[in-house]
């Protein structure tokens, strides 16, 4: 059809020295889901390349003429890339919050008393006010589940690594209990990966918080 599926756009080397890159994806008319042109529909993806940590090669199965099963190397793999969703526009996000609320929130059945009916208007702003906060009360429940699921998730070291350098891109010190908290991660999963990247700060107004060695682009700020 000719339509755009986006843009790449070259980025500054991440912590580790490999090469970043930013894809934003074009809304496509009449489609569906984030690139369906809905109010701030638009995804960016980030692109990480960098030298795989060990040999890699890539194999392919042979011609139709070559023994069952038998495989011919095209060649050795130069580059391993990541892709992670780097961020959503502000409506696509509400789009999205709206809708984990509304099924969130399950259809229940409740009993009114039929004397209710009969009372003035003046107590009906009451029985409002009682629906709602049940209402209130189901949204906290669900957000708080959201909440646990996320915290209990258990990450590998290599996860973590990751996660700690995209927190530490934001902001150039941490505190550990703060670090655990926008993690979800508990403060021992993180402290092996915080001692192996991290050193502390021991004078200064970032006295006693965390911040990349040298080698990983930490440095005096």
């Amino acid at each position: 059809s000719g339509h755009s599926l986006g843009v790449v756009e070259p980025g500054v080397k991440d912590a580790m020295g490999r090469d970043t890159y930013t894809l934003r994806t074009s809304a496509a008319p009449g489609g569906a889901g984030p690139s369906s042109g809905e109010a701030g529909g638009d995804v960016e993806y980030k692109l990480t390349l960098g030298a795989p940590t060990g040999g890699m090669y890539s194999f392919a199965p042979g011609g139709p003429d070559a023994p069952a099963g038998e495989m011919v190397l095209e060649g050795r793999v130069t580059a391993k890339g990541d892709v992670s969703a780097a961020g959503l526009s502000a409506g696509y996000k509400q789009l999205v919050r709206s809708r984990q609320e509304a099924a969130s929130v399950r259809a229940e059945v409740e009993a009114v008393d039929v004397d209710h009916l009969n009372q003035p208007l003046k107590k009906i702003s009451e029985i409002h006010r009682q629906k709602q906060g049940i209402r209130d009360g189901k949204r906290e429940r669900a957000e708080q589940k959201q909440k646990a699921a996320k915290a209990q998730k258990k990450l590998s070291r290599e996860e973590l690594r990751d996660l700690v350098f995209e927190k530490f891109e934001l902001q150039p010190h941490w505190h550990k209990a703060d670090l655990a908290s926008e993690t979800g991660q508990r403060p021992t999963d993180l402290a092996p990966v915080l001692d192996e990247l991290c050193e502390r700060e021991k004078f200064g107004p970032h006295k006693m918080e965390y911040k990349l060695k040298p080698q990983y682009g930490g440095g005096a700020r």
